[in-house]
């Protein structure tokens, strides 16, 4: 075997390890072995480096050590603050920051407003910048103690590259934009970008519905439809790292133009602005006032939208049972393919939960193989930004559990053995 094959596959062990002792501490040496069916041999080295290395730290199980005879049982836990890092969820309106310790416990939380003059990729560099720097002083820390920066924003990303090839933040129109090199050059951290999407997924991996599911799906619906796979116990994005593009899947080609500039997208039947455009055939909902927020805006006229559904107006109910049958008819589809344990749905548009739900579900068992009827567990589940921004972290973390064998993006983070921090290579 290679050496970069034995690389691999250590970095592999110690990840799996390191995610067994944070989901499940204090655990012993038997529980995690038995948990990643690796050999005592493989845990043993494994934990006596992290032990070495000052990742996780040990203490006797009192409850089982006591009047026992033999070697007592040692139980192993996370060393919290043996790292730092911090997340940051990008949207239309604002920034959302957050620094978390090594178990991803959150340490101190930001959030800045964004303008729609900001949205541009200088601007969003300096607020980022900004809103970096401010929530790691909150947290009573230095910048250079943070081991990495995950950043998470909608649109096409390329997260292996750190380039976004789109995303309404940066540009209207398609630009590749290499974001990731900006914030690092400004702020000398590791810095990490990926679609939001991913990020949601991560989080319900990490603390959310599906810490017990390896395979699994999350749809998001916000001002687009997003989506994030999980697949065998690993965050999926295809060969070039853009995949799961599931709001521009096709449903119908004759249908409506998309935001990406195509037609039948499965976002331009579900997203926000078709229901609004759907809406406006039938009443006329607020007008946007002349320098107002955009998003702010959509928000208003969305609520509009529901509340006037919820009262009873027969047409523009029949718009969000559309757009359920549309999504859920989508649903289905990934069930059929993926045969995934469960699909969580999150975003600002469950807002409308009781409007879309039942066309939904009727599409899904409508669509479904009679084969797979009833075995994939579908969950509305809304979350808020600091649950985007902890996965953002996650994301960081993910990365830092497999160090010191796996390259992260940027500079390389060093491990310093008995210290409670860690430190970016030739960074103070």
């Amino acid at each position: 075997m290679q050496t970069g094959d034995t690389e691999l596959i250590r970095a592999i062990n110690r990840f799996h390890v390191l995610d067994t002792i944070r989901r499940f501490e204090p655990v012993s040496r038997a529980a995690i072995g038995k948990r990643t069916h690796l050999s005592r041999v493989t845990v043993s080295s494994l934990i006596a480096t992290l032990l070495q290395e000052g990742l996780i730290h040990e203490e006797s199980d009192e409850t089982t050590n006591s009047g026992t005879r033999g070697r007592p049982t040692n139980l192993l836990g996370l060393n919290p603050n043996a790292a730092y890092v911090v997340g940051a969820k990008l949207s239309m309106h604002q920034v959302f920051l957050i620094v978390t310790n090594l178990r991803a416990d959150p340490l101190a939380r930001l959030s800045l407003p964004l303008h729609p003059h900001q949205l541009v990729p200088d601007a969003i560099v300096a607020l980022l910048d900004e809103g970096v720097r401010s929530v790691v002083a909150l947290a009573g820390l230095k910048l250079g103690q943070i081991a990495g920066l995950g950043i998470g924003l909608p649109g096409f990303i390329d997260s292996k590259a750190g380039i976004s090839h789109w995303s309404p933040i940066l540009a209207p129109e398609p630009k590749p934009v290499a974001l990731a090199d900006m914030v690092r050059r400004r702020l000398g951290l590791a810095v990490t970008i990926e679609n939001d999407a991913n990020l949601l997924t991560l989080a319900e991996r990490w603390f959310g519905e599906c810490q017990e599911n390896d395979n699994f799906v999350v749809v998001m619906m916000e001002a687009g439809i997003g989506m994030g796979l999980f697949l065998d116990g690993e965050l999926y994005r295809g060969q070039h790292g853009m995949g799961t593009e599931f709001g521009h899947s096709k449903i119908d080609r004759h249908g409506p133009r998309c935001r990406c500039g195509q037609y039948g997208c499965i976002e331009a039947f579900t997203a926000d602005y078709a229901i609004l455009r759907e809406a406006e055939k039938i009443i006329r909902t607020p007008a946007a006032h002349e320098g107002a927020d955009d998003t702010a805006e959509a928000e208003t006229r969305v609520a509009t939208v529901v509340r006037l559904a919820r009262e009873g107006n027969v047409a523009l109910r029949q718009i969000f049972a559309t757009a359920g049958e549309i999504l859920g008819l989508g649903i289905a589809n990934l069930i059929n393919i993926i045969d995934p344990a469960k699909i969580v749905i999150s975003g600002s548009g469950t807002r409308a939960v009781d409007l879309i739900e039942p066309a939904l579900r009727a599409a899904v068992a409508a669509n479904t193989l009679a084969v797979l009827q009833n075995r994939c567990e579908i969950i509305f589940h809304d979350q808020g930004d600091e649950v985007w921004a902890r996965g953002a972290a996650s994301l960081v973390l993910q990365a830092l559990y497999r160090k010191p064998w796996t390259p992260a993006s940027g500079a390389e983070i060093a491990i310093m053995p008995g210290t409670t921090a860690r430190h970016q290579k030739g960074r103070p």
